[in-house]
């Protein structure tokens, strides 16, 4: 769904795709979260805890989301969503 490069302070880069389990947890864990919601206002620190998720789900992370955010850099790129045309017209 997300994918994300990942550049630690003194380590090498690696990447993660954030799945709709990293999203489930970012929502289950976040007041008002929802997967629109993180589409339409792509919050730095909601795009941290993601990717933090998705690290630590494909143990390329082990620390906190603390540790996460003083220490990793992200660039990132959303999944294009085709959207098909109205039958109904």
């Amino acid at each position: 769904m997300i994918d994300f490069k990942i550049a630690p302070d003194g380590g090498g880069k690696f990447e993660v795709t954030a799945t709709t389990r990293d999203i489930l947890n970012w929502e289950r864990t976040t007041r008002g979260a929802s997967l629109k919601k993180l589409m339409d206002e792509l919050h730095t620190a909601d795009l941290y805890k993601v990717a933090h998720f998705a690290a630590r789900r494909t143990q390329q992370f082990t620390g906190t989301l603390q540790e996460f955010e003083a220490s990793c850099d992200l660039e990132f790129e959303l999944e294009e969503t085709v959207k098909e045309p109205d039958p109904t017209q």
